[in-house]
């Protein structure tokens, strides 16, 4: 042709096989809606379908029987294969390897992946978990505003513990910007708004509804907070990986905050117990103090105090013997010496004669100064014996202010000390158990109320529903 090559003509065939070869390098995962599903011994057709597009794919002997339950009509599953031409029927499709199932499967894969290498940084161990506080005054709660979970959680908090304050902070639970809110509201709590223990919640839902709480971010967050964090997202068999990181994991929002804070009733008894064995303790310790005053003021040391002074006096006059004899005793010895040396200074000069004289002198000194001592001795057993009668009329004063102190706290803690600020317990007749609410009673019954002085028998003539029940049993006298 006009010296040009001649194009090669292929066949029908050929042309299959070279589009086929061309196609063969491409492996890939394809997520789409399974259409068409036709299952044979040893194969199966189908095609992954959107709404834009088809895809035909075939699959073979045990990857089929592997697929089990992901391969049903309408499923969306995740199909891993190779792009390939049927040569016979010039047919384009997929030979496919492996399938899983698409949306939650992929968010389950992921979650698996997640949870092996954050327990392998040991994020989840129990040792790294930080003890909830028992008696928390402030707690703070992330979660959506707009959800069930929050008003779960006030309610149970109000109606446990009503004397600690909610400091709440509205996040997004679900969605991709939902991970973000989560780790700026811990964030927050811990750097500018301090609270003793911090829930995180929200209500159940699907495996990708609660990924936020899946997240590598949130977990990490958490595991960061100097404020222990308790989890209650989801329901009873809804688990994350918030769950595992937290310090404590709770079921529900409800029971999160029922882990937050302890039962006012059960503290009111606890503090009732703590009441009684208090009174008891103090009773003892005043009984065992009374004793040994009684005890000490029986002794004669207290009861005589010339006892302790006569066995004082006794014991100067003997150290005062003791130290006369020593006296005389040194001065002999002294005096012989220096006699002995005045003789041997008797063959020397005239000024060594008149060194005995000197010595003399100096031992006259030496005595008068001995005597002077001795008599300011005299007078010290007297002092001693006043600072002694002093110091125990202090100890005795100290003793018995003491005693007053602790009967005014005892005192104090009386029930009866409540009454005498006009309040009054109210129980049925002939019981002694209080009553807490007006439910507790019906119309015509016989009351108890007992005031700071004297009983009231009353009789109910109407009932009236309670707005909030009180929690001690004590109501204002009038």
């Amino acid at each position: 042709m006009d010296g040009q090559d001649e194009e090669r003509v292929y066949s029908v065939s050929e042309a299959n096989r070279m589009a086929d070869g061309l196609l063969q390098d491409l492996v890939l995962w394809v997520e789409g809606e399974v259409a068409n599903y036709r299952a044979y011994a040893n194969y199966a057709f189908f095609s992954l379908r959107e709404e834009e597009a088809v895809l035909p794919c075939v699959i073979f002997g045990e990857v089929m029987r592997d697929a089990g339950g992901e391969l049903r009509e309408g499923a969306m599953v995740l199909a891993r294969g190779r792009l390939g031409i049927y040569i016979r029927r010039g047919q384009y499709r997929m030979n496919v390897y492996q399938v899983q199932e698409a949306g939650e499967g992929k968010l389950r894969r992921e979650f698996f992946r997640l949870l092996h290498k954050l327990a392998q940084e040991g994020l989840f161990d129990e040792a790294l978990k930080k003890p909830l506080p028992a008696y928390p005054e402030r707690v703070g709660l992330v979660t959506s505003l707009e959800g069930a979970a929050v008003r779960d959680v006030v309610r149970n908090l109000a109606r446990r513990y009503p004397c600690c304050h909610l400091l709440a902070r509205g996040v997004r639970v679900q969605g991709d910007e939902a991970t973000g809110d989560i780790v700026a509201a811990i964030g927050l709590f811990n750097r500018a708004c301090p609270v003793d223990v911090i829930i995180l919640a929200r209500g159940g839902g699907s495996l990708e509804d609660l990924h936020p709480f899946n997240t590598e971010e949130v977990v990490r967050a958490i595991r960061a907070s100097s404020i222990p964090v308790i989890t209650g997202v989801g329901h009873e068999p809804d688990l994350t990986l918030a769950d595992l990181a937290a310090d404590y994991r709770a079921s529900t929002p409800t029971g999160a905050a029922e882990a937050a804070v302890p039962s006012s009733a059960e503290v009111l008894s606890l503090l009732r117990e703590k009441e009684t064995t208090l009174r008891e303790g103090m009773r003892g310790a005043l009984h065992k103090e009374e004793k040994r005053l009684l005890s000490q003021e029986g002794r004669r040391p207290f009861r005589d105090s010339e006892v302790l002074l006569a066995q004082a006096y006794q014991n100067l006059a003997e150290e005062e013997l003791d130290l006369l004899n020593r006296a005389r005793a040194f001065l002999d010895e002294r005096t012989n010496r220096v006699e002995d040396y005045a003789l041997s200074l008797s063959r020397f000069p005239r000024e060594y004669r008149d060194l005995p004289r000197s010595v003399t002198g100096e031992a006259s000194k030496l005595v008068a100064s001995f005597h002077s001592w001795y008599r300011w001795k005299e007078g010290e057993p007297a002092q001693r014996g006043r600072e002694m009668r002093s110091r125990m009329a202090a100890f005795l004063a100290g003793e018995e202010g003491r005693t007053r102190l602790l009967a005014s706290r005892l005192q104090a803690l009386s029930p009866l000390a409540v009454l005498s600020r006009g309040y009054a317990v109210v129980s049925r007749a002939g019981e002694r158990k209080p009553l807490l609410s007006s439910l507790e009673v019906e119309k015509g019954q016989r009351l108890d109320v007992r005031l700071h002085r004297g009983i009231l028998r009353c009789e109910v003539e109407e009932r009236e529903e309670p707005a909030e029940q009180a929690e001690d049993g004590l109501v204002p006298g009038t």
